[in-house]
């Protein structure tokens, strides 16, 4: 689906608008060394499924002093047919894997991320600026991936905060 490249082109223009201090790389387009993967300890495997372990990885990074560098002129093409069924439960899950990467992020004792309004109402308008037939619509979907993502982000909070209330009942 059109809308998840879209949603991606968003967060790469977002997160690494500074070529030289990148932020963020989905993991099928980012490339390092092995040994230096390796000594970070690779991917988190904690995360019940891959959603969030790459921008985990890329904060661990960051957290360790390592630098990323963003080129734009590097297109890797990775697509997904989706339905709009698959759409949801793509971002849906997505929200599950943000809600490991801020426990994850917590552990290292790392500031919390605060919720910035400006990012979701840009990233909402984002498709208006290229004025296509279609940015309506996929200003729908980028809405509908954003509440797709927080219901999974709430569905695995409340999974993790009722085990954790089992345990300490028994």
């Amino acid at each position: 689906m059109y809308a998840s490249q879209v949603l991606i082109d968003y967060l790469y223009a977002y997160y690494n608008s500074t070529t030289q201090q990148a932020q963020f790389f989905a993991s099928n387009n980012f490339a390092l060394s092995a040994e230096l993967f390796r000594t970070l300890g690779g991917f988190n495997t904690s995360f019940p499924l891959a959603a969030g372990e790459d921008r985990e990885f890329c904060d661990r990074w960051l957290y360790h002093g390592y630098q990323m560098v963003y080129a734009p002129e590097v297109q890797i093409y990775h697509a997904h047919k989706l339905s709009l069924r698959s759409f949801w439960r793509q971002h849906f899950n997505y929200g599950r894997g943000a809600f490991c990467f801020h426990q994850a992020r917590s552990q290292r004792n790392v500031e919390q991320i605060k919720v910035e309004l400006s990012f979701y109402f840009n990233l909402l308008t984002y498709p208006l600026s290229e004025r296509s037939p279609q940015s309506a619509l996929l200003s729908f979907l980028l809405l509908l991936s954003q509440i797709a993502n927080i219901s999974g982000f709430f569905w695995k909070y409340s999974q993790n905060h009722n085990s954790m209330t089992s345990q300490t009942t028994v």
